[in-house]
């Protein structure tokens, strides 16, 4: 069995069902260190309390809009060190594995983000990789941009504590996107947990990542898979730098059938990104592996 999947994950894969949705990272053999790192991450009480908050507050949404449950499976004795998300019919399930959450390189709210980013195949919508699941770059994009403002958002006194502790760069950055100190607070917690992720993908060898060296080369057509660690970042990023607030009753384009991923598609997740169709200069998905279909609206 592949590893990362329950075994009804991974036959879809294998059969190339559209059904389930490839991990959070790529394939890798992290499982094996797990021993290592025993006590060093997570414990099973944040484990599961970072999932129960994910489940309080998007279930009843994804029940109420989409007629569906939402159903985390919680992997913690699982060593795999991944994360992956499951559609059939109205279950919409996540796995969340142990392994992950027991790495050194993951905080809470690392973990919360890759809690946000499974979540994010189900909820994120354009541009799609299957039928139902939004490609890797918008779940990364989700995870920044929706979840963690519906998650943390009352959290003000946890927010407030990363003002202190947050590094030079994300924090200039979050001070120039946002006006009120709650807002820079929540967007310095976000962007030090993709901080988190980034280390993560770091440990994969050839993933590296840093504020100071963001993506520049860009892609011809809009990439599916998964996009280097550096891409990553700097998608996390822009979703927490962008001040358009995600409309959680619609999943952009998913309703377009085989015209999902066209320029109407597009328009759709207008309303609920930031764009440079609508002229952004931040907070959009980066051209690293999100490839336009609008071109930017003209202004007088």
């Amino acid at each position: 069995m592949l590893r990362g999947m329950t075994r009804t994950a991974a036959v879809c894969l294998l059969l190339g069902s559209p059904l389930a949705q490839a991990g959070f990272l790529p394939e890798n053999d992290l499982w094996k260190e797990d021993g290592l790192f025993r006590g060093a991450g997570l414990t099973q009480t944040d484990f599961n309390e970072v999932i129960d908050l994910a489940e309080s507050v998007l279930g009843p949404i994804i029940s109420n809009n989409f007629n569906a449950t939402l159903k985390v499976n919680r992997l913690w004795t699982d060593s795999t060190v991944n994360a992956s998300a499951i559609q059939y019919g109205t279950d919409w399930e996540v796995n969340m594995y142990g392994g992950l959450a027991r790495r050194p390189e993951v905080t809470l709210d690392g973990f919360g983000l890759v809690l946000c980013h499974e979540i994010g195949h189900h909820l994120g919508g354009y541009p799609f990789s299957s039928a139902w699941a939004a490609n890797e770059g918008e779940a990364d994009y989700f995870a920044a941009i929706a979840c963690p403002r519906i998650l943390w958002k009352n959290q003000l006194t946890e927010n407030a504590s990363f003002r202190e502790t947050v590094e030079a760069a994300p924090k200039q950055a979050c001070d120039k996107a946002w006006q009120t100190t709650s807002d820079q607070n929540l967007c310095y917690r976000v962007l030090m947990g993709a901080k988190s992720l980034a280390e993560l993908l770091g440990a994969l060898g050839d993933q590296k990542a840093s504020w100071s060296t963001p993506e520049v080369k860009a892609v011809k057509a809009t990439n599916n898979a998964h996009p280097a660690g550096q891409c990553r970042l700097d998608t996390l990023l822009a979703g927490a730098l962008c001040n358009k607030g995600f409309d959680f009753a619609v999943i952009p384009g998913k309703d377009l059938g085989s015209s999902r991923n066209s320029k109407t598609a597009e328009l759709d997740a207008v309303k609920s990104s930031c764009t440079q169709y609508e002229n952004y200069s931040v907070g959009y998905r980066p051209a690293c592996w999100f490839k336009p279909l609008l071109t930017p609206a003209v202004t007088n």
